[in-house]
């Protein structure tokens, strides 16, 4: 009995030891923790983008406000078939009933399931007696020569392929499920690459009038051709867009794309690859802005916040300037425009303590000379928003694809959604254009057909 109780005195002992060590060890992460919160304050919340937002206090109520005019779709303009609907007898009392006293109309709209369309081409052949030789009569204008799928089937694959992001494995099923139709993926693509072997003479027009344009605005994004790390590049307009594929994001692709004297303006962000570039340029303040504010995050201290505050006044000031440009004289505005870059090249050549200001600074005073050109230029953007935007359905077909497995497919997706996107800007029809401007170069008209001014 006396050897049970000094054990149980010996296991009480060594826990009372065993809490102690644990109440200093949590005693001694609490002001490990207290040292690191006064080091780095709590900065603003940071939400991560896929996750969902926490719920509004007060949240506006979905839909239209009241007072907002009513609207209702459209009545169609024909009706195609009429199914009526009698009655004989009274469904409660089972009376018989007579002739009917009205009729209620109910439309509706619907999609005709859609079936293959074999369409043989016959084209017949002559001997002429004259000349002695064997004549045959040219293909049809809705005939692709040496093609076992039509411009419809090649037209909708296109579109489902780059407008609307399906993989070419969708593309298959839809294809058999909607029309019974059977084909391969290869097929499928070596088709969309002949497409665009084809439209390339539209891809040149699009290329020489993006090079006559006053204003281009230019991004790049990563993409891959099969599994190598490539960059897809992107030059667009109000009305143009222009892709292409490259292993480099170097200064030669602006300058192959846009030609090395291109004398218009360039609006993109601080990448130095077009530095090189003669005309003049805008640089992106929104990418500025961005990279101060994720600095000020890691950033704490007065001086940073002082300096934030500062540039973004400078900015601020900038686009009221801008927006009054009409109601100052020209020498009132160009006082003030004259007052701004004054301000922005202090901004620069502060001598600033912390290391983030200091990498901005520099990058200010090296483009101080782009970041104002907005003010010079009525009209011109002070951000690079339109190519980011343009550029984000590469990057919605990047994520849901193994991108390229050839550099002849890279390329391929480069021309046709060159085409389609310029198409789109300018509010063209795009499955009805690229089908014509392909059958008629099928037939030998190499007349561009796909692109308009720019």
């Amino acid at each position: 009995m006396l050897d049970v109780v000094v054990e149980q005195q010996h296991l009480i002992r060594a826990l009372e030891s065993r809490i102690q060590e644990q109440n200093q060890r949590i005693q001694s992460l609490e002001a490990r923790v207290r040292h690191l919160q006064n080091q780095f304050p709590p900065s603003e919340p940071r939400w991560i983008p896929w996750l969902r937002r926490p719920p509004k206090k007060h949240p506006k109520s979905p839909g239209q406000k009241p007072g907002h005019p009513g609207t209702t779709r459209a009545t169609p303009q024909r009706i195609d078939r009429v199914v009526t609907s009698t009655l004989s007898e009274c469904p409660d009392c089972h009376h018989r009933l007579g002739t009917p006293i009205a009729t209620s109309e109910h439309l509706q709209e619907d999609v005709i399931p859609a079936r293959i369309e074999v369409v043989c081409f016959r084209r017949e052949r002559y001997y002429c007696p004259g000349c002695r030789h064997v004549l045959t009569a040219p293909a049809s204008s809705e005939e692709i020569p040496h093609s076992y799928l039509g411009p419809r089937i090649l037209t909708e694959a296109l579109l489902l392929r780059y407008v609307h992001g399906l993989p070419f494995q969708n593309i298959q099923r839809r294809f058999q499920e909607a029309a019974h139709l059977k084909v391969s993926e290869g097929a499928l693509a070596q088709a969309l690459q002949r497409i665009a072997q084809w439209l390339s003479v539209d891809t040149q027009a699009l290329i020489q009038q993006l090079r006559a344009s006053a204003v281009v605005h230019a991004d790049e994004t990563g993409w891959k051709i099969t599994g190598t790390n490539h960059w897809l590049w992107a030059f667009v307009t109000d009305r143009l867009a222009a892709y292409t594929v490259d292993r480099s994001r170097g200064s030669s692709v602006p300058q192959q794309m846009l030609g090395s004297q291109y004398p218009g303006i360039v609006v993109s962000d601080f990448h130095s690859a077009y530095n090189l570039l003669p005309g003049h340029q805008q640089k992106c303040w929104v990418h500025l802005l961005r990279e101060l504010h994720r600095c000020g995050q890691r950033d704490a201290s007065i001086e940073y916040a002082q300096a934030r505050r500062s540039l973004r006044r400078i900015f601020h000031d900038a686009c009221r300037l801008n927006r009054q440009r009409i109601a100052l004289s020209k020498a009132v505005f160009q006082q003030r425009r004259a007052l701004l870059s004054d301000r922005l090249w202090v901004w620069g050549s502060w001598d600033y303590s912390t290391a983030a200001l200091r990498r901005l600074a520099k990058r200010i005073r090296q483009r101080h000379a782009h970041l104002l050109t907005f003010l010079d230029v009525p009209g011109l953007a002070a951000d690079n928003n339109h190519a980011e935007r343009l550029i984000r359905p590469h990057v919605i077909l990047r994520n849901r694809s193994y991108q390229s497995r050839s550099p002849t497919g890279a390329q391929t997706h480069a021309q046709l959604m060159s085409l389609i996107q310029t198409l789109q800007l300018q509010g063209r029809a795009v499955g009805e254009t690229l089908c014509d401007a392909y059958l008629r170069h099928r037939h030998g008209d190499f007349t561009p057909v796909a692109v308009s001014g720019g």
